[in-house]
């Protein structure tokens, strides 16, 4: 991630919210545990039917930083993987950003299509169309190394984990589950009275 404090007061950042073909951290869900990893092409499908896609802050909904709309978000896929670039006004990201506290991107998205092979100590799938909803800003630990907890709402998958969690002492896939849940219900009630 490149951070740049511009001469207007705003700030320029870029760098890769994702790298396509590269397993993330372990992540749960109903299923247990399993990893993912973004197969080349995914994101310029969906860049190619999305209308916009914002940026977010930590995946709040209430926190807009920038859109593809308003141009002040830039987003596409390379050889690497998502790259974004955007110019944000907020001063409270910005303060963020001056005390080191920005830790990586995340993205939220529709799975449209993937594969699974369970056959593996750990489940793998692999995301091979999806619908962008939208990219994040974190303070919290990335769930993709190269970049982002993961919490799903009516279809809606988001990648990046909490501060604080230790590998050690990862949750049970029943109390990971359960958080995830709670988490759900915030983040509907939040869209749905946006």
């Amino acid at each position: 991630m490149q951070i740049e404090m511009r001469n207007d007061g705003s700030l320029e950042i870029s760098g890769y919210v994702n790298a396509v073909d590269r397993y993330s951290k372990e992540l749960y869900s109903e299923k247990g545990k399993f990893i993912e990893k973004v197969k080349p092409e995914t994101f310029n499908k969906a860049l190619a039917r999305a209308d916009n896609i914002d940026m977010l802050l930590n995946h709040d909904v209430r926190c807009k930083l920038a859109s593809t709309m308003n141009q002040t978000l830039e987003l596409r896929e390379d050889n690497i993987g998502l790259y974004a670039k955007a110019i944000i006004y907020d001063k409270d990201v910005i303060a963020e950003a001056k005390q080191g506290n920005l830790k990586g991107w995340s993205f939220g998205f529709r799975a449209l299509s993937d594969t699974w092979e369970e056959e593996q100590p750990v489940a793998r799938r692999t995301l091979e169309d999806i619908d962008l909803i939208e990219v994040s800003l974190l303070t919290i630990e990335p769930a993709y190394i190269a970049t982002s907890v993961q919490v799903r709402a009516e279809g809606i998958e988001q990648r990046s984990r909490p501060d604080g969690v230790v590998e050690e002492e990862q949750p049970s896939v029943n109390e990971a589950y359960e958080r995830e849940k709670q988490w759900l219900d915030v983040r509907v009630w939040l869209m749905k009275n946006k």
